[in-house]
């Protein structure tokens, strides 16, 4: 296979999150063409093999975190977004990716491992209410009500749908009387409500 050939094997195994199948392939090219780009798209990136399969597989463990947390693996979609950091250093992970960790790692009873999380999807989109809200999620359910009602308030300021501000309402007297507005039931309803 021609030193070209390995590079666009080694880009379309790296893109589906095959990190080490990809650097073979970009390290084949490398040995048939010391001086091949590896990366056709552009000449400004580094040439070393690891560092192109690592920036192309970094977005892909990003995607693979969003689902696992999803599906209730919260550590593993930690360890995923951690990898996807060492992988490629200057990756610049979404406040919407951060976000999808907070909310469903909160829901899926881990708040306090995610709050990390919370804070850099807060810390990127400080306006944006839907994130304000997935934080006061987890920090109601840490124990920290002062933070959770500011966030929630913020989330009530910015949200023009109705029944969600008067949900938010309802958890935040209930949070000023010292009662936990997060029951299973409610917790189980948030798992299908759209958020930012």
């Amino acid at each position: 296979m021609a030193a070209p050939a390995q590079v666009s094997q080694g880009w379309i195994l790296a893109k589906q999150g095959q990190f080490k199948e990809a650097l073979y392939f970009f390290q084949q090219a490398q040995k048939l063409d010391p001086q091949i780009d590896l990366n056709p798209k552009t000449k400004i990136i580094d040439k070393e093999p690891s560092v192109v399969a690592g920036k192309l597989a970094a977005p892909v463990k990003v995607k693979q975190g969003e689902r696992l947390v999803k599906e209730g693996k919260v550590a593993e979609a930690i360890a995923a977004l951690q990898q996807a950091q060492k992988l490629d250093p200057n990756l610049k992970i979404s406040a919407y990716s951060w976000n999808r960790l907070c909310r469903f790692g909160s829901l899926h009873k881990h708040a306090a491992e995610v709050m990390f999380a919370c804070e850099k999807a807060v810390t990127l989109a400080p306006e944006n209410g839907g994130i304000r809200d997935s934080r006061g999620l987890a920090r109601a359910l840490t124990g920290n009500t002062k933070g959770a009602i500011e966030d929630f308030q913020a989330y009530i300021e910015s949200e023009w749908y109705y029944n969600r501000i008067a949900q938010r309402q309802r958890w935040i007297d209930a949070l000023r009387a010292n009662k936990n507005p997060f029951t299973d039931e409610e917790i189980k309803s948030l798992f299908n409500e759209w958020f930012y």
